[in-house]
């Protein structure tokens, strides 16, 4: 595992009003400095009017060139450090990742979730029946972790970012080994053909996932459906079968606690009681 320190880019343009935003991260890589800010100023102009994103550049410039003439990593991360201007550095935080590869994508991830504002339109993320019972049920088995860094530690994250151009995510994701993926779908539902555009894309999702994390990644789809409905979706399934290593009916007790047995096991846990 390679484990990186962080410190998040605050901004704090009027010191008597004391009002603070994120605008950036900085990662301190073994030899320099890797430095993200944001690409708009509509963050910062709420706090003074007059921020642009010239600002927030010079302020990214500024850094690498404190980076460029210390003499050490160390040294830049104390002369940052030192700083009690309107931008300074919080208290370093770390992540942890298994190979390199990982890298570019944690680093959005984290940035994303710690700097990047919300869009005015955005009220949080859309949960599904399905995806609110697998979160209850990964967290009642101790399984679903608080932030990607618990990969490492055999935790299934919830919806986790696989392409952030692309915008695929995974709806879990667990590793132990290897990666293993699973997509859910719902199909109790009274438009059964608006669903395999849903069937479509989580195929496309462990495609997009096995472009990510390895082609040896693993593919779980589970889904709901009552035995009236089952009959009818014999489509979707179809498709599933070509792009999944596993398939299950969460509505059928035997492959329910076929499901979570297998997630358990994945991630050195034994089920005592289904």
């Amino acid at each position: 595992m390679i484990t990186f320190k962080y410190s998040i880019i605050k901004y704090m343009p009027d010191p008597r009003r004391g009002e603070i935003v994120n605008v950036g991260l900085v990662v301190f890589k073994h030899d320099q400095l890797d430095v993200h800010v944001l690409n708009a100023s509509a963050k910062l102009r709420m706090l003074d009017g007059t921020s642009s994103v010239e600002d927030i550049e010079s302020l990214k410039n500024a850094l690498h060139e404190i980076g460029a003439i210390s003499s050490d990593i160390e040294t830049a991360r104390s002369v940052l450090k030192s700083f009690k201007l309107a931008s300074f550095l919080s208290d370093e935080g770390t992540f942890t990742i298994d190979d390199s590869n990982q890298y570019e994508q944690r680093v959005r991830s984290l940035f994303n979730m710690l700097v990047k504002p919300y869009a005015a339109k955005e009220k949080g993320i859309k949960t599904h029946r399905i995806l609110t019972h697998l979160k209850d049920k990964f967290e009642s088995l101790n399984l679903l972790a608080k932030s990607t860094d618990e990969l490492s530690l055999h935790k299934v994250v919830y919806n986790y970012p696989l392409n952030e151009k692309s915008g695929f995510h995974a709806d879990f994701l667990l590793k132990n080994g290897r990666f293993h993926i699973t997509e859910a779908i719902d199909f109790n539902v009274n438009d059964l053909n608006a669903k395999f555009k849903e069937t479509s894309l989580k195929m496309m999702t462990f495609m997009e996932g096995r472009k990510a994390l390895g082609e040896d990644t693993g593919s779980f789809f589970v889904y709901t459906a009552r035995k009236t409905v089952e009959k009818d979706i014999t489509s979707h399934l179809n498709l599933a079968s070509d792009y999944s290593d596993q398939i299950f009916n969460l509505d059928c007790p035997k492959e329910n606690a076929r499901y979570f047995d297998t997630i358990c096991s994945l991630a050195g846990q034994n089920r005592l009681v289904h």
